[in-house]
């Protein structure tokens, strides 16, 4: 790394505590964005901006640096990065602009597979570029689609490369900005039996069809057993919305012979948001 890209990330990061104080959307802050996200590009040279996340170094967008902290879920990827082996096949469902795909790369080494959904354009169009930055082509895979329970198209509610976007009704917290997009919907058992994959790793984020996408990947998570490791986001304050309901979630685990363990601090990991480790019972 140069003394240039040295300085320019520890700007960065100076610049990023800055406007944690004086707030992201002040006068001041969006005044200022525009040039000074120029400038490091200009000094990134388009290879991305040197950025830790999680004590490992990777080159990243410089406009994403506010969405990609250094210590991101560091109480889930503490539980991870133990347990993904080199080699590993790792499936990010829902992968937003990358965060556990560079970290799944990291993790498996160049002889592991990380195989990444993500039906929002905005957010894959920034996931590709943090492939290519940390050269990854050759090990990471896009799949432009969304994952559920059966194959088919739905309606995306998309803001740019917010992992917020959600299928079904757009996120409180984002609708006023967020535009409607048709996406194709693909299961992961008819995804893996095509490809002929056989994952180690399942991650899903997919803001409240979690359910869904876990009950597209019933054979998948009979046939894989105890070798098949599963973290989920829950989300259940939207299920409704996702036609999910509690009774339904513990019947679909009680199927899968899995037991949601909070990964997050939450109390119940079925009534709570929070990550989960699927462990096998």
């Amino acid at each position: 790394m140069s003394l240039l890209q040295m300085t320019a990330s520890r700007a960065a990061e100076l610049t990023s505590k800055a406007a944690e104080l004086i707030g992201r959307e002040s006068w001041l802050v969006r005044r200022l964005r525009p040039a000074y996200e120029t400038l490091l590009d200009r000094v990134s040279n388009d290879h991305g901006l040197p950025w830790q996340i999680n004590g490992v170094t990777y080159r990243i967008d410089p406009r994403l640096r506010h969405q990609l902290s250094h210590d991101y879920d560091a109480s889930v990827v503490r539980f991870l990065r133990t347990r993904v082996k080199p080699g590993a096949v790792c499936i990010d469902v829902g992968a937003n602009v990358g965060v556990y795909v560079l970290q799944f790369a990291h993790w498996s080494g160049p002889e592991g597979r990380v195989i990444a959904f993500e039906p929002n354009p905005g957010a894959r169009s920034v996931l590709e570029k943090h492939i290519q930055f940390n050269g990854l082509n050759g090990q990471a895979m896009v799949v432009p689609a969304a994952v559920g329970e059966a194959a088919g198209e739905a309606v995306l509610y998309a803001a740019g490369a917010d992992g917020m976007s959600r299928l079904g009704a757009p996120n409180k917290l984002i609708a006023e900005r967020v535009i409607q997009i048709t996406v194709p919907i693909v299961t992961l058992d008819g995804f893996c039996i095509d490809k002929r994959i056989e994952p180690d790793w399942l991650f899903i984020d997919i803001e409240g069809f979690e359910i869904a996408a876990l009950a597209g990947a019933r054979q998948l998570i009979k046939s894989r057993g105890a070798d098949l490791g599963i973290v989920v986001e829950m989300h259940p304050d939207v299920w409704t919305s996702a036609n999910t309901t509690r009774e339904r979630a513990e019947a679909l685990l009680d199927e899968l012979g899995r037991r949601a363990v909070p990964l997050t601090g939450q109390r119940n990991p079925l009534d709570d948001y929070g990550l989960v480790y699927l462990e096998a019972v």
